[in-house]
């Protein structure tokens, strides 16, 4: 029961510039809720850093605006 960092990349599908569902390793989740969302910069790249859950699986989603690109940063469930 502890968070496991992942860094892998994702896909995923939005509504209103909000996520509402993600793939990620041939599987689909559905975003359940949004929780904290916030921005930082890499350099010069605005980051998109968005806390979410998908049932009871929480997930750290960052989303890259140069590169248009979403990594999965970190995942907790009770099953890992």
């Amino acid at each position: 029961m502890s968070t496991q960092i992942i860094g892998e990349k994702v896909n995923v599908i939005l509504a209103s510039k909000t996520p509402v569902s993600l793939s990620w390793r041939g599987r689909d989740y559905k975003i359940t809720k949004i929780g904290l969302h916030h921005n930082l910069y890499e350099g010069k790249t605005l980051i998109h850093i968005f806390s979410v859950l998908s049932g009871t699986l929480f997930l750290k989603l960052k989303f890259n605006t140069k590169n248009l690109e979403w990594t999965l940063l970190e995942i907790y469930d009770e099953k890992f």
